[in-house]
């Protein structure tokens, strides 16, 4: 399995899904460590390919589009062909993940028109089908699950014809999807566009944007139009913590972030940046998420630094 690197070519995911399909077979699975202090981060992209998402380790926010999905350890993320997306930690813990990354060619293969026709084009095209977040409160959990681990380990031990039995595992995942997508084209709604979790996507969108400004609770119910208690039980009932709490934690990771990349800048000025007007508030709550201060945290960071010489 291939270890993710950063890019700056913004034409990075073509010339990838040229690469796979010259090597005939177009499937690769990557891995994501956003567990280091210097993590890389995944930037706004899209491709041709279809990906499958599967958290490892931690948590994380798969952003899609206009929806912010908060993705569990054990969970799994499919994620349509060319939807705009890009993937978050949600705490200074990192996570990890492992990717499959599959061209649509590999399904059934170059030709088979009637068959893509039949299968492929009704997902691909699918408007309710643009991602799927899959959980072990899921009926069809563990379909997926076991056909994804199947593929990983398929393609990391690479026995003698694992491209088909890989293939296979492909086969099974995507008649679940193809099921999925004409349940969702005969239902009314999309049992995951639940009111709750949509109005916690607006909120979290919101306070990401916002989070280096005095944003108040006021702020984030009137920004998806509920009350100041409707939007606290909208979180507990979704999330388990409290729109503040949310917002207290992501101003931590934010300030974590920018110890490693303003090292010129002072505490008190880095906790300006992301909205804390009193330092030693920010170091309060900074001990809390991070079980040391600020100052402590700056010179773990030096420590690891290599010595010039």
């Amino acid at each position: 399995m291939a270890n993710y690197t950063t890019h700056d070519d913004p034409d990075f995911y073509q010339k990838r899904t040229k690469s796979l399909l010259q090597t005939d077979y177009p499937l690769s699975v990557l891995d994501f460590d956003f567990t280091e202090s210097d993590s890389f981060v995944i930037h706004w992209h899209s491709h041709e390919d279809i990906e499958l998402m599967y958290l490892l380790k931690g948590q994380a926010y798969v952003t899609c589009e206009q929806d912010n999905i908060f993705a569990d350890e054990g969970d799994i993320v499919f994620i349509n062909q060319n939807i705009n997306h890009f993937f978050t930690p949600t705490n200074p813990e990192g996570c990890m993940v492992r990717s499959i990354i599959i061209h649509p060619s590999f399904i059934f293969g170059f030709g088979q028109i009637e068959m893509e026709k039949k299968y492929i084009t009704p997902v691909i095209h699918d408007a309710s089908m643009k991602y799927l977040h899959i959980t072990s409160a899921d009926s069809y959990y563990e379909i997926f699950r076991t056909h994804v681990e199947a593929i990983i380990k398929q393609n990391a031990e690479k026995i003698s014809g694992y491209e088909l039995l890989s293939k296979a595992s492909i086969l099974y995942i995507w008649k679940q999807l193809f099921d999925l997508s004409i349940q969702d084209q005969l239902a009314p709604t999309r049992k995951t566009a639940a009111q709750d979790e949509m109005r916690v996507k607006q909120a979290i969108l919101y306070i990401q944007e916002h989070y280096m400004e005095s944003i108040t609770l006021d702020d984030i119910a009137a920004s998806i139009l509920v009350s100041k208690s409707e939007c606290c039980r909208c979180f507990k009932r979704t999330l388990n913590i409290t729109p503040f709490e949310y917002l207290m934690k992501y101003r931590i990771l934010a300030s974590t972030k920018k110890m490693h990349s303003k090292t010129l800048e002072s505490i008190s000025e880095i906790a300006g940046s992301v909205g804390f007007n009193n330092t030693s508030y920010y170091n309060k709550i900074f001990k809390k998420y991070m079980n040391c201060t600020p100052t402590e945290y700056r010179s773990s960071i030096k420590k690891d630094l290599p010595s010039l010489s």
